[in-house]
């Protein structure tokens, strides 16, 4: 009994006053961002967020195509050099694209698990922008 008393009475305390962290979709407009600083509390906030996922998601499509057109300079450029020197520039700058892209993606996945609806259609129409603009130089979808 002292126990349940014990939890009851922590939870009215300043533990209650913590962010929420939101297991549904929802359109309520204060949430945390990744970090305790980046909290939304009003419209214009939840504005200013959805206009910088936006732009990361549009980022990283372009990060996806600077990785394509990147291979694709060094296919051309490969019948001039050493073909053992060339393996290895090319490996490790196609390796230092892959770290880059697959960071940002993992940091817009837990962007997008905050489960805003705001926030999630942002991330989604940045990345649909980035694609349309980045993926139709390519000839193909990625």
């Amino acid at each position: 009994m002292n126990m349940m008393n014990m939890s009851m009475t922590t939870m009215s305390g300043p533990v209650a006053k913590r962010h929420r962290m939101w297991m549904w979709y929802h359109v309520d407009v204060e949430d945390t961002v990744l970090f305790k600083s980046w909290t939304v509390f009003d419209a214009g906030t939840m504005v200013w967020t959805c206009f910088v996922v936006a732009a990361a998601g549009i980022l990283l499509e372009a990060l996806k195509y600077a990785r394509w057109a990147t291979e694709e300079r060094m296919k051309i450029d490969q019948e001039n050099v050493d073909s053992k020197t060339n393996f290895w520039k090319r490996h490790i700058i196609d390796s230092l694209y892959h770290f880059w892209q697959l960071l940002l993606a993992y940091i817009l996945m837990n962007v997008y698990m905050v489960f805003s609806v705001y926030i999630c259609l942002s991330l989604c129409f940045g990345l649909a922008i980035g694609h349309f603009v980045f993926a139709s130089r390519t000839g193909s979808s990625l």
